[in-house]
């Protein structure tokens, strides 16, 4: 069987046989297994050699599918069915004990968008756990060409598909305490919440000493960042190096490699495959332009700034 194939029922075929698939969402591309295989979801790991504590998605293909493993409270039930399907993950309490959670109480599930990936859902009819598509620490992956590079052989599957439209993870927001919180930026901004959870508040970042189980991916671990050094670039600021790449709004002169973006959702969109093409061409490092104060000024400084911790 060619693993690398369009072929949703093939991807299905395998996810139900407890392999291990590549798939398209409109954030990221994941890498996914049958959430109730938990040797399967282990698997996942060691491919990505993930810490065992950073919990993974549960992806399903509607709220009756979410109802099933999760417990959703009645008071969020309308806001939720308003932003779903689409880029935003629900932090839930587990009801189905057989779903593979890393060990927590909690869930995360989201309903995606992509065409591709609710087809697989849709098709397979299992809960699917899956984090981004990248290893452990690295920026995801938001294209097929870099799936299969760094993937092929390593996975069961890859479903092809097309670039990721959105190109960052989804947004997180925590049901299961008294107010709503959010825990990881996304798409779907901290603005937009508001208006369907007026007393929604912001997380605490964890630190990685400390022995809490992050509830979310992106919370507790360097994520994001490429090989080479990134640098947060004022939006005052000039640079110039043979060795250096630039991401922003500007003109960059005398840089080896640079990507030239008009908006911050354009930013959102290129940044990952930005840091990959970085590493490709041997880039020493990578400057990140201010992006423009505007609702989702958030949610790319939190990407940029992962990036470039040490």
């Amino acid at each position: 069987m060619n693993i690398i194939s369009p072929e949703i029922e093939k991807a299905s075929l395998v996810l139900k046989s407890g392999g291990v698939i590549i798939f398209p969402t409109e954030t990221v591309y994941g890498i996914g297994a049958d959430s109730r295989n938990i040797s399967s979801c282990q698997k996942i790991y060691t491919i990505k050699n993930r810490p065992i504590d950073n919990p993974f998605i549960v992806h399903v293909d509607s709220i009756e599918s979410m109802e099933q493993i999760a417990i959703i409270p009645r008071k969020y039930l309308d806001s939720i069915s308003k932003l779903t399907p689409g880029p935003i993950t629900f932090i839930l309490e587990k009801k189905d004990e057989s779903i593979f959670s890393s060990g927590l109480s909690t869930l995360g599930v989201r309903i995606p968008s992509h065409p591709i990936a609710n087809a697989l859902l849709a098709k397979a009819k299992i809960p699917v756990s899956a984090p981004s598509a990248n290893l452990s620490g690295r920026p995801s992956i938001t294209r097929l060409k870099d799936a299969i590079e760094i993937f092929s052989g390593k996975v069961d599957y890859i479903l092809a598909g097309e670039d990721s439209e959105i190109g960052i993870e989804s947004t997180v927001v925590d049901l299961t305490s008294a107010l709503p919180v959010l825990l990881r930026p996304g798409r779907i901004s901290f603005q937009e919440l508001k208006t369907y959870f007026p007393s929604i508040g912001k997380y605490l970042p964890v630190s990685k000493e400390e022995n809490l189980k992050p509830a979310s991916p992106g919370m507790k671990y360097r994520h994001y960042a490429p090989e080479c050094e990134v640098k947060l670039l004022d939006r005052n600021e000039f640079v110039q190096g043979e060795g250096n790449a630039y991401i922003g709004f500007r003109q960059m002169e005398g840089v080896n490699f640079q990507k030239i973006v008009k908006t911050n959702l354009e930013y959102m969109h290129f940044l990952y495959s930005f840091f990959m093409d970085c590493d490709s061409r041997k880039i020493k490092k990578a400057y990140c332009e201010s992006p423009i104060q505007d609702e989702f000024e958030e949610v790319l400084l939190n990407r940029i700034e992962k990036a470039a911790m040490k």
